[in-house]
């Protein structure tokens, strides 16, 4: 009897044991200090040879949803063709990045094609709307800064990593979402390598 009684006294002592250490672990993984992605975004030019730019103002909805997140927008003029730039962190708020493609939806857009696109280092993936029979094209990608690729799935898991790992496992990536400002003007090509070797992300 004394017997049964001690080996369900360890149960219980290592089953308290197991939840405290989860919980321990669990704040850790919640507010441990990461790195951010503050610096990439700070150094991001804003004007240069043959280029200049403006910082669009987050909407109170976007400051809503992206909470404690780092977000910019800006609309990039290069002369012969123009485009939104949109990049968000998401180390201090990991719940303000979603699924660009759930958030095209949700704004009342239809999915109508999308595809991979190649970049200088990676992938972006290409998708085209529609939406009260206006169609749009908008590139976007997911970058650590030295990858590049168009997976959501692929982001979460990286995301998740760098938590378990305190961020060790690498730099944050983040979401980056370009947007021509006239759909019947754009290169794609043209305006691919010039994100990509000039604003570097």
């Amino acid at each position: 009897m004394s017997n049964g009684i001690s080996k369900t006294g360890l149960a219980r002592k290592l089953l308290l044991g197991a939840l405290v250490l989860a919980v321990v672990i669990g704040l850790v993984w919640e507010y441990y200090p990461l790195e951010d992605a503050e610096p990439r975004l700070r150094h991001l030019p804003d004007a240069g040879l043959g280029f200049r730019s403006k910082d669009i103002p987050l909407s109170d909805t976007e400051k809503s949803i992206f909470g404690k997140a780092q977000a910019l927008k800006r609309f990039y003029d290069f002369g012969a063709y123009q485009f939104f730039f949109t990049v968000i962190d998401g180390t201090r708020n990991r719940h303000a990045i979603h699924d660009p493609l759930y958030c095209f939806r949700g704004a009342g857009w239809k999915v109508i094609q999308q595809a991979d696109r190649p970049l200088e280092v990676g992938t972006g993936r290409m998708v085209r709307l529609e939406k009260e029979g206006k169609q749009e094209e908008v590139l976007f990608w997911f970058s650590d800064g030295h990858q590049r690729h168009g997976s959501a799935m692929r982001f979460w898991w990286q995301t998740t990593l760098r938590r378990l790992t305190l961020g060790l496992s690498g730099p944050e990536p983040v979401l980056v979402i370009v947007q021509p400002y006239r759909a019947d003007q754009v290169n794609w090509q043209r305006l691919v390598d010039t994100v990509v070797q000039v604003l570097e992300f």
